[in-house]
Protein backbone atom coordinates (compact mmCIF):
# COMPACT_ATOMS: atom_id res chain seq x y z
CA UNK A 1 0.00 0.00 0.00
CA UNK A 2 1.48 3.48 -1.26
CA UNK A 3 1.99 6.18 1.98
CA UNK A 4 3.09 9.17 0.53
CA UNK A 5 4.43 10.31 3.82
CA UNK A 6 7.13 7.93 2.30
CA UNK A 7 8.38 10.14 -0.78
CA UNK A 8 7.43 13.69 0.98
CA UNK A 9 10.69 14.07 2.91
CA UNK A 10 13.25 12.80 -0.16
CA UNK A 11 11.28 14.89 -2.03
CA UNK A 12 11.56 17.79 -0.13
CA UNK A 13 15.73 17.48 0.54
CA UNK A 14 15.51 18.02 -3.60
CA UNK A 15 13.29 21.39 -2.85
CA UNK A 16 10.07 19.66 -4.15
CA UNK A 17 7.59 21.15 -1.78
CA UNK A 18 4.23 19.29 -1.44
CA UNK A 19 1.39 21.97 -2.45
CA UNK A 20 -1.54 19.18 -2.55
CA UNK A 21 -2.25 15.24 -2.49
CA UNK A 22 0.58 13.50 -5.06
CA UNK A 23 1.10 17.57 -6.21
CA UNK A 24 4.89 19.22 -5.74
CA UNK A 25 6.38 22.43 -6.54
CA UNK A 26 10.24 23.45 -6.69
CA UNK A 27 11.31 25.97 -4.67
CA UNK A 28 13.92 26.30 -6.81
CA UNK A 29 11.77 27.86 -9.70
CA UNK A 30 12.51 30.47 -11.18
CA UNK A 31 9.67 33.35 -11.43
CA UNK A 32 10.02 32.70 -15.28
CA UNK A 33 10.26 29.06 -15.12
CA UNK A 34 7.90 26.97 -12.70
CA UNK A 35 8.82 23.09 -11.66
CA UNK A 36 6.48 20.88 -10.78
CA UNK A 37 5.90 16.93 -9.96
CA UNK A 38 2.67 15.24 -10.67
CA UNK A 39 1.85 11.91 -9.13
CA UNK A 40 -0.77 9.49 -9.62
CA UNK A 41 -1.66 5.59 -9.25
CA UNK A 42 -3.68 3.22 -10.92
CA UNK A 43 -4.34 -0.62 -10.70
CA UNK A 44 -6.03 -0.74 -7.05
CA UNK A 45 -3.06 1.75 -5.91
CA UNK A 46 -0.19 -0.67 -6.78
CA UNK A 47 1.21 1.34 -9.74
CA UNK A 48 3.35 4.55 -9.30
CA UNK A 49 3.41 7.14 -12.16
CA UNK A 50 4.53 10.31 -11.88
CA UNK A 51 4.54 13.42 -14.45
CA UNK A 52 7.12 16.28 -13.88
CA UNK A 53 5.75 19.87 -15.30
CA UNK A 54 7.54 23.11 -16.68
CA UNK A 55 6.13 26.17 -17.25
CA UNK A 56 5.67 29.90 -17.70
CA UNK A 57 2.53 31.57 -15.94
CA UNK A 58 2.28 34.01 -18.66
CA UNK A 59 2.96 31.13 -21.51
CA UNK A 60 0.29 28.66 -19.52
CA UNK A 61 -2.54 31.30 -19.67
CA UNK A 62 -2.07 32.46 -23.25
CA UNK A 63 -2.20 29.13 -24.34
CA UNK A 64 -5.48 28.16 -22.49
CA UNK A 65 -7.23 31.80 -23.47
CA UNK A 66 -5.98 30.59 -27.19
CA UNK A 67 -7.69 27.20 -26.57
CA UNK A 68 -11.20 28.80 -25.44
CA UNK A 69 -11.00 31.40 -28.06
CA UNK A 70 -10.01 29.09 -31.43
CA UNK A 71 -9.76 25.30 -30.20
CA UNK A 72 -13.53 24.83 -31.35
CA UNK A 73 -16.69 24.30 -28.83
CA UNK A 74 -15.63 21.57 -26.71
CA UNK A 75 -12.37 22.90 -25.35
CA UNK A 76 -14.19 26.31 -24.44
CA UNK A 77 -14.61 25.40 -21.08
CA UNK A 78 -10.97 24.68 -19.80
CA UNK A 79 -10.11 25.56 -16.76
CA UNK A 80 -6.98 26.73 -15.22
CA UNK A 81 -5.76 26.95 -11.14
CA UNK A 82 -2.76 29.57 -11.46
CA UNK A 83 -1.44 27.33 -8.35
CA UNK A 84 -0.48 24.35 -9.86
CA UNK A 85 -2.20 23.10 -13.23
CA UNK A 86 0.58 22.88 -16.00
CA UNK A 87 -0.14 21.50 -19.38
CA UNK A 88 3.91 20.54 -20.20
CA UNK A 89 3.78 17.46 -18.47
CA UNK A 90 6.34 14.12 -18.98
CA UNK A 91 6.82 10.91 -17.57
CA UNK A 92 9.02 10.67 -15.26
CA UNK A 93 9.30 6.80 -15.73
CA UNK A 94 10.06 7.53 -19.58
CA UNK A 95 13.23 9.08 -18.43
CA UNK A 96 14.48 6.88 -15.58
CA UNK A 97 13.22 3.65 -18.02
CA UNK A 98 10.45 2.21 -15.59
CA UNK A 99 8.21 -0.70 -16.49
CA UNK A 100 4.63 -0.93 -17.59
CA UNK A 101 3.24 2.17 -18.88
CA UNK A 102 6.25 3.91 -17.51
CA UNK A 103 5.08 3.01 -13.97
CA UNK A 104 6.48 1.75 -10.82
CA UNK A 105 4.84 -1.24 -8.92
CA UNK A 106 4.81 -0.29 -5.70
CA UNK A 107 4.36 -3.92 -4.01
CA UNK A 108 7.86 -5.08 -5.62
CA UNK A 109 9.73 -2.69 -2.90
CA UNK A 110 9.90 -2.16 0.74
CA UNK A 111 8.84 1.31 1.17
CA UNK A 112 12.32 2.62 2.07
CA UNK A 113 13.30 1.29 -1.13
CA UNK A 114 10.61 2.69 -3.21
CA UNK A 115 10.85 6.31 -1.93
CA UNK A 116 15.12 5.56 -2.21
CA UNK A 117 13.82 4.67 -5.82
CA UNK A 118 11.96 7.95 -6.81
CA UNK A 119 14.18 10.06 -4.66
CA UNK A 120 17.41 8.63 -6.64
CA UNK A 121 15.70 8.90 -10.21
CA UNK A 122 14.27 12.37 -9.37
CA UNK A 123 18.34 13.44 -8.33
CA UNK A 124 20.22 11.41 -10.86
CA UNK A 125 18.33 11.46 -14.23
CA UNK A 126 15.56 14.37 -13.70
CA UNK A 127 17.34 17.11 -12.09
CA UNK A 128 20.63 17.24 -14.75
CA UNK A 129 17.71 17.93 -17.09
CA UNK A 130 15.48 20.60 -16.10
CA UNK A 131 17.40 21.81 -12.84
CA UNK A 132 19.19 24.40 -15.16
CA UNK A 133 15.81 25.73 -17.51
CA UNK A 134 14.68 29.10 -15.49
CA UNK A 135 14.47 31.99 -18.10
CA UNK A 136 12.33 32.12 -21.18
CA UNK A 137 14.63 31.15 -23.58
CA UNK A 138 15.59 28.43 -21.78
CA UNK A 139 11.92 26.81 -21.64
CA UNK A 140 11.36 28.16 -25.75
CA UNK A 141 14.21 25.82 -26.81
CA UNK A 142 13.11 22.84 -24.39
CA UNK A 143 9.47 23.35 -26.37
CA UNK A 144 10.47 24.48 -29.89
CA UNK A 145 12.44 20.60 -30.06
CA UNK A 146 11.27 17.51 -30.70
CA UNK A 147 13.49 15.41 -28.02
CA UNK A 148 13.47 13.66 -25.18
CA UNK A 149 12.46 13.71 -22.55
CA UNK A 150 10.21 16.70 -23.42
CA UNK A 151 9.00 15.17 -27.25
CA UNK A 152 6.07 16.57 -28.49
CA UNK A 153 3.98 13.37 -28.02
CA UNK A 154 3.10 13.77 -24.45
CA UNK A 155 1.63 17.24 -24.64
CA UNK A 156 -1.48 18.98 -26.01
CA UNK A 157 -0.01 20.32 -29.63
CA UNK A 158 -2.42 22.99 -29.16
CA UNK A 159 -1.07 24.33 -26.17
CA UNK A 160 2.11 23.99 -26.48
CA UNK A 161 2.51 25.35 -29.98
CA UNK A 162 0.66 28.37 -28.24
CA UNK A 163 3.29 28.54 -25.37
CA UNK A 164 6.20 28.28 -27.81
CA UNK A 165 4.07 31.82 -29.76
CA UNK A 166 3.74 33.58 -26.56
CA UNK A 167 7.66 33.22 -25.51
CA UNK A 168 8.84 33.27 -28.95
CA UNK A 169 7.23 36.61 -29.35
CA UNK A 170 8.67 38.02 -26.16
CA UNK A 171 11.93 36.79 -27.42
CA UNK A 172 12.13 38.79 -30.44
CA UNK A 173 11.38 36.08 -32.74
CA UNK A 174 9.53 37.14 -35.76
CA UNK A 175 5.79 36.02 -36.55
CA UNK A 176 7.19 34.61 -39.65
CA UNK A 177 10.20 32.62 -37.87
CA UNK A 178 7.65 31.42 -35.41
CA UNK A 179 4.94 30.17 -38.58
CA UNK A 180 8.07 27.94 -40.24
CA UNK A 181 9.55 26.81 -36.90
CA UNK A 182 6.63 25.34 -36.15
CA UNK A 183 5.37 23.44 -39.49
CA UNK A 184 6.83 20.36 -38.51
CA UNK A 185 4.09 20.37 -35.61
CA UNK A 186 0.59 20.78 -37.58
CA UNK A 187 -0.46 17.40 -37.32
CA UNK A 188 0.53 17.49 -33.67
CA UNK A 189 -1.58 20.41 -33.44
CA UNK A 190 -4.48 19.25 -35.48
CA UNK A 191 -4.58 15.68 -33.30
CA UNK A 192 -5.59 17.93 -30.35
CA UNK A 193 -7.93 20.40 -31.66
CA UNK A 194 -10.97 18.19 -32.62
CA UNK A 195 -14.37 19.05 -34.53
CA UNK A 196 -15.36 22.78 -35.15
CA UNK A 197 -19.03 24.06 -35.11
CA UNK A 198 -19.27 22.58 -38.36
CA UNK A 199 -18.58 18.58 -37.18
CA UNK A 200 -15.69 18.87 -39.85
CA UNK A 201 -12.05 18.53 -38.67
CA UNK A 202 -10.57 22.08 -37.82
CA UNK A 203 -7.60 23.00 -39.74
CA UNK A 204 -4.07 22.96 -37.39
CA UNK A 205 -2.48 25.84 -39.76
CA UNK A 206 -5.96 28.19 -39.43
CA UNK A 207 -5.38 27.68 -35.58
CA UNK A 208 -1.59 28.75 -35.84
CA UNK A 209 -2.62 31.46 -37.96
CA UNK A 210 -5.14 32.41 -34.97
CA UNK A 211 -2.34 32.36 -32.30
CA UNK A 212 0.49 34.34 -34.38
CA UNK A 213 -1.94 37.03 -34.64
CA UNK A 214 -3.29 36.96 -31.15
CA UNK A 215 0.13 36.94 -30.18
CA UNK A 216 1.11 40.77 -31.64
Amino acid sequence: MFDEKSITPGLSGLGYIRLKKLTYKASWSSTDVEHFLFASLFGGGNYFLCDFGIRNPGAEQFALECLKLFGGPRLRDVRFEPRYDCSNRFPLGKLAGWSIGWSLTISAFSEAAFADKVKGDIEHLLLPVVRSILSPADLFSILIKNVEPCSWVTVGGPLRAAQVVYLGRRLGVTTSELRSMLQPYLTQIGGSLGRGGTGKMQSPSAFLEKVLQHAN
